[in-house]
């Protein structure tokens, strides 16, 4: 039987690193966030005006755009986006792209303002942080924990 924890008390993310048979699978899901990270500069500006990744499942991405005529054109270039979002990762990790229609709210993609307007972090919060993936062996695993952490207590 599993060791329980007090309530409230977060397991250690590097007790779930250690040798977990999560800790791979996680590390590939994590790799997908790129996507969302880089998506005007792989689509352009004007097609990220207009879209919106949303999912990214089993290597279809699901990406919502703002009507139909977008839908058209995003349809034509298919095979181009597709390419362009697999040279970020440099393999084909996205073998199906699809399109649609919805609403593009703007206020939950992060604008460089807002990234500025982030709480800096403690030296104590930055020293806990690397303690807790300093057990990853992955490197792409530890920064992308490592980010998100960050992310998490800049924001609280």
């Amino acid at each position: 039987m599993h060791e329980k924890r007090p309530k409230g008390n977060p397991e250690p993310i590097s007790k779930l690193l250690a040798g977990g048979k999560a800790a791979p699978a996680l590390g590939e899901r994590l790799k997908d966030l790129i996507i969302w990270q880089q998506w005007e500069q792989v689509v352009g500006a004007t097609i990220a005006s207009r879209t919106r990744p949303v999912r990214c499942i089993g290597g279809v991405l699901t990406v919502i755009v703002s009507g139909g005529p977008w839908m058209q054109q995003l349809g034509f270039m298919k095979a181009d986006l597709l390419a362009r979002i697999n040279g970020l990762f440099g393999e084909e990790r996205i073998r199906e792209l699809v399109f649609r229609t919805g609403s593009i709210s703007h206020d939950n993609r992060m604008a460089p303002t807002v990234a500025l307007s982030l709480k800096p972090l403690s030296v104590c919060q930055q020293n806990w942080i690397r303690e807790q993936v300093a057990t990853a062996e992955d490197e792409d695993l530890r920064r992308a924990f490592q980010t998100l952490m960050e992310s998490h207590y800049r924001r609280q």
